[in-house]
């Protein structure tokens, strides 16, 4: 499945008139076969120390899941090695997506569609859910992580005290989801996160699903946690208007679709705001 929709640059909110803010410090990286940005309202340098962290983590990524070529997860794939013979926290990740399985009644699965065990849809959710831990073990309270298209952020861009008529610290991190008929403009511009420790993710899945025909065009989840965005967008891209109905019961996310005609469905959950 392809992940595709939400742009990985952020929208601003600096309006005329505002006062200064923290410049925002911004580092990139491969990994996992796609780019990896993480932003903060930091010094640079003390930025760059975050940034090694948070390199350790997809590297041991890497290392644990043997991404790409002939390592675990493409072998897995293929059907070249047992899951059995895998590392062991690629075989807890199996038992993951079972869970998930489980949860969404067979629309995200961990097997292709001829039986053979399939992982990739969990291991990039896998590694920015653990950068973004990274990031909270640092004491860190404002940053964002990007990962081929997938957001996970807390706190704020634009850092400030918390005030009666604004509760959050400071502006939101906003994100913009890209119309999949015209990647050049956007159908959503996504405020998220606000407030230190408690983050916000958003995921956006489009393109086929394990052999299935999708309902929707692209679907786009909003959530807490990444592992949870991921997962229901691939979800509900292959299960249809039943597995969307059912995730915003069961897990409380808000979710987008884009139909194959261009029309737009949001839940009652989803922040409606104009697109940028």
């Amino acid at each position: 499945m392809s992940m595709a929709g939400t742009d990985p640059q952020w929208v601003s909110d600096e309006e005329p008139g505002d006062p200064p803010v923290p410049r925002l410090a911004n580092r990139a990286f491969e990994a996992l076969g796609t780019v990896v940005s993480i932003s903060a309202p930091m010094d640079p340098d003390e930025l760059d120390a975050a940034v090694q962290t948070v390199r350790r983590v997809f590297a041991e990524t890497e290392e644990y899941f043997g991404v790409g070529g002939r390592g675990s997860v493409e072998g897995l794939r293929r059907g070249e090695i047992e899951l059995r013979y895998s590392h062991h926290r690629l075989r807890a990740l199996y038992e993951q997506a079972i869970s998930w399985r489980n949860a969404t009644e067979g629309a995200f699965s961990p097997h292709t569609p001829t039986g053979p065990v399939d992982l990739r849809g969990l291991v990039k959710g896998w590694a920015i859910a653990h950068a973004g831990q990274a990031l909270m073990d640092l004491e860190l309270p404002h940053w964002s992580v990007t990962a081929g298209g997938d957001v996970l952020c807390s706190g704020s861009p634009f850092p400030a005290e918390p005030t009666g008529s604004d509760p959050f610290y400071g502006r939101h991190w906003r994100a913009g989801i890209t119309d999949p008929f015209d990647p050049s403009a956007l159908v959503a511009d996504v405020p998220l996160a606000g407030t230190p420790g408690f983050t916000a993710a958003l995921a956006t899945s489009s393109g086929h699903g394990y052999g299935r025909s999708n309902a929707y065009l692209q679907v786009s989840v909003l959530a807490e946690d990444i592992v949870t965005a991921d997962v229901l967008s691939k979800a509900i891209l292959a299960g249809g208007s039943s597995t969307l109905d059912s995730a915003v019961r069961e897990f409380g996310v808000a979710v987008l679709v884009s139909g194959h005609d261009g029309e737009l469905l949001a839940s009652a959950g989803w922040p409606l705001q104009l697109p940028a």
